[in-house]
């Protein structure tokens, strides 16, 4: 059975320097259902898309917001703002690339860019992720998906199946 997972998602208004850290969360699956893994992921993939469909209306008052996405980090960044159920707060956000290419980052908030790589130093499940590259620093709001009403997403396509009525 694989585990909930929590996704960051990294995200700026295009052609402006203004970034949203998401957190979302890919609910479980058994490995032996690739149909259950495709639900998960698309369970995962609508909250994402409601939560930046309501901050393009809630920004300039429609859906038509262009985000441009940065990077996406599964698992436990550094941290401990980013493990808060609620979030809705700016955070200062440090990633870096990772050697499997775009859109792998390491992502965390720290007090410096010194506290960043002294944390990512100190783990062996980051380190094991390969980061290379300069570490960049963002301006982000940071929302969890616990910070939107989610009843609204239809996930109807993954309801009804019997391999997968667990995730509805």
């Amino acid at each position: 059975m694989a585990s909930e997972l929590k996704i960051f998602t990294i995200y700026s208004i295009q052609k402006e320097e203004k970034y949203f850290l998401l957190q979302t969360e890919r609910p479980g699956f058994s490995n032996a259902s690739q149909i259950q893994e495709n639900a998960a992921d698309k369970i995962e993939q609508n909250k994402r898309e409601y939560i930046l469909t309501q901050i393009g209306k809630n920004y300039n008052r429609n859906d038509k917001t262009n985000f441009e996405f940065i990077g996406e980090f599964q698992g436990y960044p550094i941290g401990d703002k980013l493990y808060a159920d609620k979030g809705n707060i700016e955070l200062n956000i440090y990633y870096m690339a990772t050697e499997s290419g775009w859109p792998w980052i390491i992502l965390g908030t720290a007090n410096s860019e010194t506290g960043f790589l002294t944390e990512l130093n100190d783990d062996d499940d980051l380190l094991r992720l390969k980061p290379i590259g300069a570490v960049k620093l963002i301006k982000a709001i940071f929302l969890t998906e616990q910070d939107f009403n989610l009843s609204e997403i239809d996930n109807s396509e993954t309801k009804g199946n019997s391999h997968n009525t667990d995730l509805a």
